[in-house]
């Protein structure tokens, strides 16, 4: 690549990539970006009205699911072509107004999915066991062995919503645990190397399952598709667990099945708004929640900023960034986080 090359459409020939990373980055990933010649601020705390001030200084941003890239925010960036997501949702970015300005947008799920599916793993056996209860009677010195009979997985049926990287995880643990799999997709799902599972329509998983999870990415076709028709379908004596996007699932309708007993219990891996608006929800003992870690793990966190940091250098070279340029400080410091 000559130094008469732009690094990317728009940028400035033969300087250096600018890259801004919005959110809390793995000291790993941003060792990749410094060592490959890429000139990064590292500015996890950044608000978003500096956002916008500052934006059309660079060629990429890299973020998770905290910054949020709005229309407003890309208008500003002349010079933006990429933007990086470490991770795999996708809600907190305006597509529509990236693709319009012709805007790569990159991500890396697969590198959280263990993360997810050990979550999703752990949501079913506290709702099974009713751990949480049980730990906290005990620490307050009530002594309650009987109150706390639960459930074992094995042999028990597991409806997985959406088989992609976190789905086909699960399946594989829960498989080893000695559950039986009603998978729904809409693509074919390979079932090598999962035992005991078969695909079926999303009807027949909800009546048939002792547990549901659900791992489909947010969208117009996804938001709300657990809604009151579908919760009615589930058995009494079932659970509900969403690790993906709690809007995924209908609010008002998961609320009504809490309070008819439609279900034996649910658990959301919540985001903080969703939470704010469904608050009523924390009324009811089998309603259970986290504060979206999902992926947050330390290796989860690692995976994916090793990934998208060398996906971005990836994209960069492809555009064109100058061949030779020596590796670059990074500025910015973890004490930001």
């Amino acid at each position: 690549m000559d130094q008469e090359s732009t690094l990317l459409k728009g940028g400035l020939a033969g300087a250096r990539p600018r890259v801004l990373v919005c959110d809390e980055m793995h000291e790993d990933g941003l060792e990749i970006l410094g060592q490959n010649g890429i000139d990064v601020d590292y500015r996890p705390t950044i608000s978003h009205e500096r956002l916008i001030e500052v934006i059309g200084d660079y060629d990429c941003i890299i973020v998770r699911s905290k910054t949020k890239i709005t229309a407003d925010i890309l208008r500003r960036a002349k010079n933006l072509r990429l933007i990086a997501r470490a991770g795999s949702g996708l809600e907190n970015i305006d597509l529509e107004e990236a693709r319009s300005r012709g805007i790569k947008v990159i991500r890396c799920p697969g590198a959280i999915a263990s993360s997810v599916a050990e979550l999703t793993i752990a949501f079913m056996i506290t709702l099974a066991r009713r751990f949480d209860k049980a730990i906290y009677y005990t620490k307050s010195g009530l002594w309650q062995r009987c109150r706390f009979t639960g459930f074992e997985l094995f042999g028990k049926i597991l409806g997985i919503i959406g088989v992609g990287n976190v789905g086909a995880r699960v399946a594989k643990i829960a498989s080893g645990l000695g559950m039986k799999l009603l998978l729904n997709d809409v693509k074919k799902i390979s079932l090598r190397g999962i035992e005991r599972a078969e695909q079926t329509d999303l009807e027949t998983l909800l009546r048939n399952s002792d547990f549901v999870t659900i791992h489909v990415p947010l969208n117009s076709w996804t938001k709300g598709m657990i809604n009151e028709e579908r919760l009615r379908l589930m058995k009494r004596s079932a659970f509900l667990i969403n690790t993906s996007r709690p809007e995924i699932i209908d609010s008002k309708a998961l609320y009504k099945a809490l309070e008819n007993g439609w279900i034996a219990g649910v658990a959301v891996d919540a985001t903080t708004e969703w939470l704010k608006k469904n608050a009523k929800l924390l009324k009811f003992e089998n309603f259970l929640c986290t504060p979206h870690i999902g992926a947050q793990t330390h290796e989860a966190r690692r995976r994916a900023s090793i990934r998208i940091a060398e996906k971005v250098v990836e994209e960069l070279k492809r555009g064109g960034m100058p061949a030779g340029v020596p590796r670059t400080r990074i500025r910015g410091s973890f004490s930001e986080v």
